[in-house]
């Protein structure tokens, strides 16, 4: 009974260790694990870029809902796709796909492609905020708050300014 206590006590700090993301630094980049979502993404990503890249990192590719196998990726430089809000303050925000991620940016023109720099104030509001909620349109449902974004994932912001600004530090922010 003894051997089982040790892997046990192990597997619990795992998951307790899960339920409440922290910020940290890896190869340069501030990034979180959403403390919910209810599709595939798996963090969320800080780091220099042109000036700064935000990135999230989904299971199998770009964000989906989960279990809905015939929901497809149709957001991507299309406006009112994709929002951010911090503390209950809103920002519109594009994504365009990269091979890995799904990069987000502010809402552009349409000369633009509809992806413009991230603006100031967003990055500063996640370095300042309690909470970050990114929601995506992606299929017909209305979202649990009524609006169309059905596709959410929660991050902590708490301990994010730290991160965030070793992460950004030299890079033009």
């Amino acid at each position: 009974m003894n051997k089982l206590v040790a892997p046990t006590a192990a597997l619990l700090c795992t998951l307790a260790a899960a339920a409440h993301a922290q910020w940290r630094l890896d190869e340069g980049a501030a990034i979180v694990e959403p403390t919910r979502t209810n599709g595939t993404v798996e963090l969320l990503a800080v780091m220099c870029g042109d000036p700064v890249h935000v990135e999230v990192y989904a299971r199998g590719g770009p964000v989906l809902p989960d279990g809905d196998d015939a929901a497809r990726a149709e957001y991507f430089n299309r406006p009112g796709k994709v929002r951010a809000t911090v503390d209950g303050r809103t920002f519109p925000l594009a994504a365009a796909v990269s091979e890995e991620t799904v990069v987000l940016f502010a809402e552009g023109t349409k000369a633009e492609h509809f992806t413009a720099p991230l603006r100031a104030d967003f990055i500063e509001a996640m370095e300042t905020g309690r909470e970050l909620t990114l929601g995506f349109d992606i299929t017909p449902a209305a979202g649990a708050d009524g609006s169309p974004f059905e596709t959410t994932a929660t991050f902590p912001l708490e301990g994010s300014r730290g991160m965030i600004g070793q992460a950004l530090a030299g890079c033009g922010k």
